[in-house]
Parts: structure tokens; sequence; C-alpha cells
């Protein structure tokens, strides 16, 4: 169900008008003047939007939104604020408010049949669609990078999407764009960070700045990719992600998220089968603390027969944190032999945080297997007591619980360095006495 969308203001149509120079030279120029068209026409969704109900963008109206640049920057600067480079992953892009960094990346060890390159020429772009956001990255697209494996090519290093903002004193705004594709029996790990630049002291700017990201994903048959994604905005920033999946015939998908950052964030996940016999299982982990909101919505379309699909999301909310979860299944006429179960468990660490969880089944075939549910709790007192009964302070005795919690989501993740860092940063997330903001 869609309210009719009201009006709001356009908080965009000053820097789209600023950049109508640089159009004229673009090989996107018409696409983009096309998507901003239908960004225009579509709006901001506003709360009467069924699917915004429980996020607000009115504060984003009042913004007057630039696009970032990287100039001033030094590589060297960047080098030592963002540690966790050739640790994550060695094949690795690089990019620095919204422009790609050639000194802090590395495609030397790429193997034979693997293609990455920035969407900086005429590469094929799918046209925006009716989403205002997708549109809106369309319109201010300025750099990207698509990834292609060929068929029968399994690349074993995770190759690295590094995504930073470096926060300056007035609102700026990226819009990056990522195109992964796999071709027949192809096999890839892919790591997607969007993070923020923090000075010696883990300390960062408090100026809004926007990050509006789209990854769009398309497996041949047989093709396996495994995407992680981790977001660590600063604690003003507003992040909206798009990541849609079109899963091929007997092709597996396992998709990571991880969001602890950003004043609010929304990621938007799409999967649908296009063939028999595809795998998507999608795990996430959601930990906030203060007045951050994180707002997920998940959809599944089981459009063919014999697919399975599986989605597990965890939050821990703490003090006045937020969190939103739709998780929506959708198994269609003849897709019989489905098998879908989606569930979401929530923690809360403080009377004051809140959850909204909503998991939906729509079936209309007989012949499956699907679940679905949500729950809301709070740390067991029994639990706490006992160990404390043996030696541990409440607060050790809490954060072992609370990691106790996360675990089943953190420990699929395939890349133990990274899992390192998440597991370091939920201790900020979880430990009130943590000192600095950043938490990678």
């Amino acid at each position: 169900m869609k309210a009719e969308t009201a009006k709001t203001p356009n908080p965009f149509a000053e820097a789209f008008a600023a950049l109508a120079p640089a159009r004229a030279t673009s090989p996107y120029g018409r696409v983009q003047e096309d998507a901003f068209a239908t960004f225009e026409r579509l709006g901001l969704p506003t709360v009467r939007d069924e699917a915004w109900r429980y996020t607000n963008l009115a504060p984003l109206t009042k913004r007057s939104f630039r696009p970032a640049t990287a100039d001033g920057l030094m590589a060297a600067n960047l080098q030592s604020g963002i540690a966790f480079f050739d640790e994550s992953a060695t094949t690795r892009m690089v990019f620095v408010n919204g422009a790609f960094q050639a000194a802090l990346s590395d495609l030397s060890g790429l193997p034979a049949g693997v293609e990455i390159r920035r969407l900086d020429g005429p590469a094929p772009l799918p046209e925006a669609d009716a989403s205002s956001f997708r549109a809106l990255n369309l319109a201010f697209l300025s750099d990207g990078v698509t990834i292609r494996v060929a068929r029968g090519r399994a690349v074993a290093a995770p190759i690295g999407l590094f995504f930073v903002t470096a926060p300056t004193d007035d609102d700026r705004m990226t819009h990056p764009r990522v195109i992964i594709e796999l071709d027949e029996a192809a096999i890839a790990t892919v790591v997607e960070i969007h993070t923020v630049l923090c000075d010696e002291e883990g300390r960062f700017g408090t100026h809004p700045y926007l990050t509006n990201a789209v990854t769009d994903v398309r497996l041949g048959q047989g093709a396996n990719l495994t995407h992680i994604k981790v977001q660590t905005e600063g604690s003003a920033a507003y992040h909206i992600a798009d990541l849609r999946v079109d899963i091929g015939r007997g092709a597996a998908f396992t998709g990571h998220a991880h969001a602890l950052g950003g004043q609010l964030s929304r990621q938007d996940i799409r999967a649908r089968f296009l063939d028999e016999g595809g795998e998507c299982r999608l795990y996430g982990l959601q930990a906030l603390r203060g007045q951050q909101l994180a707002d997920t919505h998940v959809t599944v379309d089981h459009a063919v027969p014999n697919s399975t699909s599986e989605v597990l999301y965890k939050g821990i909310f703490d003090e006045q944190a937020h969190g939103v979860f739709d998780g929506r299944v959708i198994v269609r006429h003849g897709a019989q032999q489905t098998n879908a179960v989606t569930t979401n468990k929530n923690l809360l660490l403080s009377e004051k945080a809140r959850v909204d969880a909503k998991p939906q089944l729509e079936i209309f075939a007989d012949d499956v297997k699907c679940g679905h549910g949500a729950t809301v709790g709070q740390l067991d007192e029994d639990e706490i007591f006992y160990l404390r009964s043996r030696g541990l302070t409440p607060a050790e005795a809490r954060r072992l619980l609370t990691f106790g919690f996360a675990r089943e989501v953190s420990e699929k993740l395939p890349v133990p360095s990274l899992k390192v860092r998440l597991d370091g940063a939920l201790a900020k997330r979880v430990e009130p006495s943590a000192s600095g903001d950043c938490v990678l």
C-alpha cells in the first residue's frame, strides 16, 4: 500500500542545476536529466508512505546538499586514517568523497577473467526505475565501479570496495554505484565498506552528509557470490542504500549487512529468482545507540519453482536507538517447492530503545515450506546473575551475553580479518565507556 506522496521541498535542485556544464560533456548526460525528472516527479518519500512510516526524511529537506569533492585531501593522510585496507582485501578500489583514489587502490593482482573498472566511460547503466533514491543516484552519478567475473572463474581473495567520506563544514553528498556481474559458474567475494575518515583521536566531523548508494548484482547460471556490506558512517550521516540481486538458474547469493553508523540509515534489499534451483541467504546485524535509526527492508521474490531463501537479521539497540525491520517473502503462482524462512531477533539494552518488526509472507502456491518470525527482548537477568556468581562484573556479564546474541550472525562472516574488526566495532557500540566515535 502506498499513500499519495505529498510534495516536499527539493534540497537537490540547486546542486543539479550547477552541474549542467558537466552533464553537457558526460556520456550519461541525457540519462541523468531523465533520472532527475523522475526524482522530481516522485519526490522524497514521507511517513505517509507505508514503506517509510517509521523513517522521517523531513530533516533532509532542510539541507542544501552539494556533491562532495576530494580536493585538498592527501593520499598519505587518508592511508593513515584507514588502516584496514590491506587486512580486508588485497584487490581493492578506494573512493574518497565520491572520487576514485588510485594511490590507495590496488588492482595489480587481478586473476585472468576478472574485470574491474570505473564507471567513467560509456558503460551500460540501468534506467532509473520508480524509486526516488535510485533515480537520484543516477542523476548525480559521477563515479563507481563495475566488477565482472568470466565464466568458470573463481576469485579466491575478496575484492574490496571502500567508500570513504571525509566530512567538511557544509552539506555534502556522494552517490556511488556498483555493478557486479558473475557469468556462468563464476565464484567471488566482494566486500563493500561505507565509512568515515577519522582523526588521530578517533573523532570525526559532526556536520551532516549524505551517502546514497546503489548496488546491482546479476548472477549467471551456477554462479556464487558472497557480498559483504559494512556501514560505519559518521554520527551525523544519512546513509541510503539500495541492493538489487537477480539470481540465475542454480546460482547462489549470500549477503551480509552490518549497520553500526549513521544518524539515519536505510537499506533496501530486493532479490528475485529468475530460474529454478537458486539460493539466497541474507544475514544482517544492526548495533545502534544514542538516537540512531536503522531501517531495513528486505524483499525476496520467489517467481519460479524450486528455490531457497533464508533471511536472518538481528538488532542490538541501546539508549534511544530505533530499529526497523520489514522482511517480505513473495511466493508467486507456480513457484512450487519453495523453501523460505525469515527470522528477525532484537535485543533492547535500555527502556527507551525500540524496534518495529514486520516479517511478511505472501504465498500463492501450495507445495512450499515457508516460515517467519520476529522477537524483541532484553537480557535475561537470571543469566546475568549466574555469570556474576562466577566472578564477572555486571558490565562484563552484559557484554558477554550481548556478544553471544550477535554471534549467530557474526560467525557466518567468511573474512576473518573483517570479523575481528567488526567484533571490535560491536564492543564500542555496547561498551558505554568506549572512547572515540569511529568504530572501525
